[in-house]
C-alpha cells in the first residue's frame, strides 16, 4: 500500500488532492475527457507514491484511502466524498463506531472552503454532515437533494452552486439533466449511486455536463469490479473480485435478474453473513464456497435455506420464494471454477464476488481477479 505519514499528507492535501471512495475510475474518466491533467490511484492497487514529483499543483489526483490509511491521518482533503459506510474490516477495527471514527477522518479536517459529498441515502455517511465544516454536497438515488446529484423520473440530474467552477461549463446554478439512468452502462443500482457521487465530484473539478455525459454512458467498469470476462455456452462469466466483505458481495447479487451461479469464500473479516445468506438463497441458484471461509459461508447459508423451507411449509403452499437448489463445498478457486463451469446452465451468470478478502491464498484482491480470469479464459 502506499502510505504518505501524516505530516506528507498534510502538505499535498491542501493542494490538489481529491481522495473518494469507490468509484475513482468514473471520476478520472471524466476528468480526463474535459481535457483536466488526472492522476488516478491510492488504495485500488496503483500507489502514487512514485509519482509524486510528477504531479504538479494543477493536476487533480483522485486517489481512494482505505480505512486503515485514513485512521492516522490528521488532515483532509480539499474535496472529500464518502459513499456510503457498511460493515467492513471489523478484524481489525474491532467495533463499527472505531471503523467510523477512521473514514470521519476523511471530512473531519476540511475548512469552510472545503467540500465533502457524502450519500444521502446511507445513514452512516449521512450523519458525517455533523462531523465537517466543509460545504456540504449529496447524491441520492430517490430524494431530490439541496446540492449535488439524483435520480427521480429516470432521469440523473445535476444540481450545484452557480459559485463551483462547473459554472463556467455549464452545470452550476440551474438543474442540468445529465443522461437517463437506462443510459448508463453499468449494472446495479450501486452503480447508478456512483454515477451520480462521480458527477458531482466531476463538477466540483470544473467538469462540463457534456463530458459527463459522455463517461456515464459509455464507462464500462474497471476491473475486478463486476468486470465481464466471457460469455461461454450462453453462460456469462462475471469477476467481482472486489467483493472483500458480504456488503459487496450483496450489490452484486442485486445487479442481476438472471439466476445466478455465485463464488464466495477467501477470508473472513469477523462480519456479518445473515443477509448475505439471505439474499443467497433468494437470488442464486447454485452457491460454491471456496476457500478459510468457504465451510462457515456455506453452513450459514445452508441454516438460512432450512429456516426459509421450514418456514413455508408452515404458511401451507404458496409462491416458492427460495432460488436455491445447492450449495456445492470446495477448496481451492481452481476447484471452484471448475465446479461452475460444470453447474451452470445457459442464460445463467457465473459470479466470482467472494465476501471474504483475498489473503488466505493470494497476495490481493487484483491477483485473486486475475487467476479466475486465467481460468475462466481457459475453459
Amino acid at each position: 500500500e502506499d502510505s504518505l505519514d501524516p505530516e506528507e499528507w498534510k502538505e499535498v492535501a491542501e493542494e490538489f488532492i481529491v481522495p473518494e471512495l469507490a468509484n475513482n475510475g468514473l471520476v478520472g474518466e471524466m476528468c480526463r475527457a474535459a481535457g483536466l491533467r488526472t492522476w488516478v490511484g491510492g488504495n485500488i492497487g496503483n500507489p502514487l507514491i512514485a509519482d509524486l514529483d510528477r504531479i504538479e499543483p494543477d493536476d487533480w489526483v483522485v486517489m481512494e484511502l482505505s480505512s486503515f490509511q485514513l485512521e492516522v491521518m490528521t488532515a483532509s482533503p480539499h474535496v472529500a466524498a464518502v459513499l456510503n459506510i457498511t460493515p467492513n474490516h471489523l478484524d481489525r477495527h474491532k467495533t463499527m463506531e472505531a471503523y467510523i471514527a477512521a473514514k470521519r477522518n476523511i471530512v473531519a479536517h476540511q475548512k469552510p472552503e472545503d467540500f465533502a459529498l457524502l450519500g444521502y441515502d446511507d445513514a452512516n455517511a449521512r450523519a458525517l454532515a455533523l462531523e465537517t465544516a466543509a460545504h456540504l454536497l449529496w447524491f441520492s438515488g430517490g430524494a431530490e437533494v439541496d446540492e449535488g446529484a439524483f435520480k427521480t423520473n429516470g432521469e440523473l440530474t445535476l444540481r450545484l452552486d452557480g459559485a463551483l467552477p462547473a459554472a463556467s461549463g455549464g452545470a452550476g446554478g440551474v438543474d442540468r439533466v445529465i443522461c437517463q439512468a437506462s443510459e448508463v452502462r453499468l449494472r446495479g443500482r450501486h452503480n447508478l449511486l456512483n454515477v451520480l457521487a462521480a458527477c458531482v465530484l466531476a463538477g466540483v473539478a470544473g467538469v462540463p455536463v457534456e463530458a459527463m455525459r459522455q463517461v456515464a454512458t459509455t464507462f464500462t467498469g474497471v476491473e475486478h469490479r463486476l468486470e465481464l470476462i466471457r460469455e461461454l455456452n450462453s453462460v456469462q462469466w462475471y469477476d467481482d473480485s472486489i467483493a472483500t466483505a458480504p456488503e459487496r458481495s450483496l450489490a452484486a447479487l442485486r445487479s442481476f435478474d438472471e439466476p445466478i451461479v455465485l463464488l464466495a469464500g477467501g477470508r473472513d473479516k469477523k462480519l456479518s453473513w445473515e443477509e448475505f445468506a439471505a439474499e443467497t438463497v433468494r437470488r442464486v441458484r447454485q452457491l460454491i464456497t471456496f476457500g478459510e471461509a468457504g465451510p462457515m459461508i456455506a453452513q450459514v447459508v445452508g441454516e438460512r435455506l432450512s429456516r426459509g423451507v421450514r418456514e413455508q411449509r408452515s404458511k401451507g403452499a404458496g409462491e416458492r420464494e427460495a432460488r436455491l437448489e445447492g450449495i456445492t463445498q470446495v477448496g481451492t478457486l481452481e476447484e471452484a471454477v471448475e465446479a461452475a463451469a460444470r453447474l451452470a446452465q445457459p442464460g445463467e451468470v457465473v459470479l466470482l464476488s467472494p465476501g471474504g478478502t483475498s489473503f488466505d491464498a493470494f497476495r490481493d484482491f487484483a491477483e485473486r481477479g486475475d487467476r479466475f480470469k486465467e481460468l475462466v479464459r481457459a475453459l
